[in-house]
């Protein structure tokens, strides 16, 4: 059973908000055994969350206690093995910290501070006698922050595969951990929220409260921390630790002179490895802190307290070997998914001294240049065929192709490097060099030319800014992630906006785009209708019936809210006179061609004729058809119930009527003139520049380029009219303008005529042609395209730079009088629709 794709997506958001329903109430009690104790952390506004925390007692409570501290993402329990094999004349205190384990509900700051503070507050309750803090892995964050918090409260520090200094984590740079752990935070969230998991995903180890600890856990202070502690510590390390380098145990040690250092065998998860072995060294550790004879900083020797103040060269790690050489193959490998993103990033790592700049740049250049001569590759001996398969087919259509092919055809190669600066054409041109066989050497030569001009300089200059941005927002404190998602936007859109400007095409694609975004006849539907709809609720509770606006037209199922059938409605109308010759093909007619050709043989008609669908809004899936071959195809492509017309010559007009029941006289409340765009041809230029250059069309030139493709690339003979828009719809590039003018009592009595051989309608808007104005103003001629019902729109608003406030009170007033006169035909007898039939049509649509 295939269940429609709207039911699917309200399905999958209403399991959505359940699921965030379930996990905004998902908490947990106090586990009954193990040791469990709570208390409440005090949070912002009055609030508070339960740290929990295993506590196992020991036999002598004159000795210092020991606070075992887990890493991210593990909890409390990653300690249980250590736990069987320590002694248990001491007390252990193993608390689940903030965000994890038994303590994951109620906390939203996951910091090293933050966690610091609970730490603090747990020791207070607990004990009053410092106490053996044994940090393992991230735990090294919290345990030294605690330390600046409450230096009396630490008797000895443990570093147990530990993180410490920032330098010997990950990259070695923060401004780059911080982006990273960002990333990962952002992409973790997105996912916990856009799916209906029920809370499940929280419980993995991999949660969005582990990748906030790693964001929220500041490491640059832990240097400091870690050179004004002077208690005694131990250090244990894992040799082959690949999570926390051995490095960095070493300059832990080094800084803290008063430290010992033991090796273990293998890496990161010594702690569950070698619990036996931690142990030996962990409670003679102890016991020569609590006799008084472990070191402390001051009693450390001279030559390592001198070690200890050695200064520390604060740049970056920079990648060498084989690190290096894996992270030049990424980059080059991610210019394969976007080319601009790869350059920006090569150029960011550049910045922070982690990658040598040229080496960025020459794996940018390579990866571009390699992804260019694959595609040139797949063209040349995958042909036209593999472009039929997807994915490639999904990217590329067989208009583009061609156009492209055209293209080459007649510039030659050195179209490559305006391409380059052109967003969009190189997937088509670059599969048709391959394709017409442009010769290799050529081509590999062109293509290299082509990616130094883009990679070398893009990366270069990111790299510049970079280092200077990336200095000013480590100085300054903000924000370093949103920060540099703004900067790696920035210079994305200034990578962007250099290609387009580079070209007077680019430019003018440019310009359009801006003057679509402000210009408010070329914004999205719904941009419109959301406030109209607000407007149109206090008046529908006021009238007590909030759907009787769907008895406007008792004549029209729903009154034409949705769906209605265009041929059903003409079919009323047909005793008017106007109507042009039509036929329904039904969508399992057994051969709609024969069918077809049938109806068009009885009515002596001739092409062009018009094809549209039985169903359907501004304009979609109507073609004008000028060839048997056309109607065959369109006929044999199209599923639904399909509308064949007869083609009325003329200009075209969107009249809207309004007669309500009761009043003695109907009137034109909007009549729009629709001019279909063309253009004169000079003799110079192609149809593309022509587009583009002209004041109209180059607003529309993303539907122009597409349904011209074949041409776009010719020079058209001088004087040649090209109508670029055929069909009177403004989506589709036609100009509306306002005719009120136009509007007479002879043009008025004729339309209402015409209305008046439709029982129950009275609001709706006429698509008609007529031979001239003049035949329009007198009523003559008219010849009924389409009759739409309740939505249809007074379209002389899209009249250029009409403002926008005016259009949007043209509709409100509109949709108040739609729903006036629902009600009185509501109150007549007429039946309204349901909520229930509404989403039903929604539904199937």
């Amino acid at each position: 059973m295939k269940f429609p794709k709207k039911l699917l997506i309200a399905g999958y958001l209403l399991l959505l908000v359940a699921s965030w329903i379930t996990m905004s109430n998902r908490s947990a009690p106090l586990p009954a055994t193990g040791n469990w104790r709570e208390f409440r952390i005090p949070l912002a506004h009055s609030e508070s969350a339960p740290l929990r925390y295993r506590i196992f007692l020991g036999s002598d409570p004159s000795k210092p206690p020991v606070l075992l501290l887990h890493g991210s993402p593990m909890a409390s329990h990653s300690f249980d093995a250590l736990i069987e094999k320590l002694p248990r004349d001491r007390t252990y205190i193993i608390p689940d910290l903030p965000g994890f384990g038994e303590s994951a509900f109620g906390f939203t700051d996951y910091s090293f501070i933050a966690q610091a503070k609970a730490l603090d507050q747990l020791l207070e309750r607990e004990t009053t006698i410092p106490a053996h803090v044994v940090a393992y892995s991230q735990g090294g964050g919290p345990a030294l922050e605690l330390y600046a918090i409450s230096p009396g409260k630490i008797a000895s520090l443990t570093l147990l595969s530990s993180i410490g200094v920032q330098e010997h984590e990950l990259t070695g740079d923060y401004f780059l951990n911080h982006t990273l752990h960002g990333v990962q935070l952002t992409v973790l969230t997105a996912i916990r929220w856009a799916m209906p998991h029920f809370g499940l995903l929280d419980d993995f180890l991999l949660n969005t409260r582990y990748a906030k600890n790693f964001y929220q856990g500041d490491m640059r202070p832990l240097r400091s921390r870690l050179e004004n502690f002077h208690p005694p510590a131990i250090i244990i390390h894992g040799e082959a630790d690949g999570l926390v380098p051995a490095s960095a145990a070493r300059e832990h040690h080094r800084i803290l002179p008063q430290s010992s250092i033991r090796w273990l065998e293998g890496g990161h998860m010594a702690l569950f490895s070698k619990p036996a072995q931690i142990e030996k060294i962990l409670t003679p550790f102890f016991l020569l802190v609590d006799s008084g004879n472990a070191t402390t900083r001051s009693q450390a020797t001279a030559a390592r307290i001198a070690a200890a103040r050695e200064p520390f060269s604060n740049h970056p790690r920079k990648l060498t070997n084989a690190t290096l050489y894996i992270t030049l193959f990424g980059i080059a490998f991610a210019t394969f998914a976007s080319e601009d993103l790869a350059c920006l990033i090569a150029g960011l790592l550049a910045a922070r001294g982690i990658v040598p700049l040229p080496d960025a740049m020459l794996a940018c250049f390579a990866g571009i240049w390699t992804g260019d001569m694959l595609l040139y590759f797949i063209g040349r001996y995958g042909g036209r065929w593999l472009v039929t398969r997807r994915p490639l087919r999904w990217l590329i259509s067989p208009r583009s192709l061609a156009s492209a092919t055209t293209f080459l055809n007649k510039r030659g190669a050195a179209t490559i490097l305006a391409t380059r600066f052109m967003p969009g054409t190189r997937l088509p041109l670059y599969l048709a060099a391959g394709i017409v066989r442009l010769p290799i050497h050529k081509m590999a030569l062109w293509f290299a030319i082509a990616a130094a001009l883009w990679a070398f300089p893009v990366v270069a200059l990111v790299a510049y800014f970079g280092e200077k941005t990336s200095e000013w927002l480590m100085e300054s404190g903000k924000l370093v992630f949103p920060s540099v998602i703004i900067f790696l936007f920035l210079a994305w859109l200034i990578t962007r906006l250099a290609s387009s400007l580079a070209t007077h095409q680019g430019r003018r694609i440019l310009l359009a785009k801006y003057h679509r975004l402000t210009r408010w006849e070329f914004w999205p539907a719904y941009v419109l209708y959301i406030p109209v709809i607000l407007a149109l609720i206090p008046t529908a509770i006021r009238r007590r019936n909030l759907l009787a606006i769907t008895a406007c037209n008792p004549g029209i199922p729903h009154s034409g809210i949705i769906g209605e059938s265009k041929s059903q409605i003409l079919t009323h109308l047909l005793s008017s006179g106007k109507v042009p010759d039509f036929i329904l093909i039904p969508e399992n007619a057994p051969d709609k061609p024969a069918l077809a050709q049938t109806w068009i043989a009885r009515n002596q008609l001739t092409y062009p004729l018009v094809i549209k669908p039985d169903t359907g809004e501004r304009g979609s899936g109507v073609r004008i058809l000028h060839s048997p071959a056309e109607l065959h195809s369109e006929l044999t492509r199209r599923t639904e119930p399909t509308i064949l017309q007869a083609y009325i010559p003329g200009d075209e007009f969107g009249i809207l009527y309004i007669f309500p029941p009761g009043e003695k006289s109907p009137h034109i409340s909007s009549l729009t003139r629709k001019t279909l765009t063309h253009i004169i041809c000079d003799g110079t230029r192609t149809l593309r520049q022509l587009i583009l250059d002209d004041p109209r069309a180059y607003l529309s030139h993303r539907y122009f380029f597409q349904t011209h493709q074949e041409r776009l690339d010719t020079v058209p003979p001088a004087g040649e009219k090209i109508i670029l828009a055929p069909l009177g719809t403004h989506c589709r590039g036609s100009l509306f303008l306002n005719g009120s003018d136009l509007i007479t009592p002879a043009l008025t009595a004729e339309i209402h005529r015409i209305s008046q051989t439709f029982p129950g309608f009275h609001l709706g808007r006429y698509d008609i042609r007529c031979p001239s104005e003049a035949d329009l103003i007198a009523g003559k001629n008219l010849r009924i395209i389409e009759l739409n019902g309740l939505t249809s729109e007074p379209t002389h608003i899209y009249h250029p730079h009409t403002p926008f406030a005016s259009g949007l009170r043209a509709l409100i007033s509109q949709w108040r009088t739609a729903h006036a006169i629902g009600v009185m035909n509501a109150v007549a007898g007429a039946k309204t629709s349901s909520f229930r039939e509404l989403f039903h049509l929604l539904r199937v649509k």
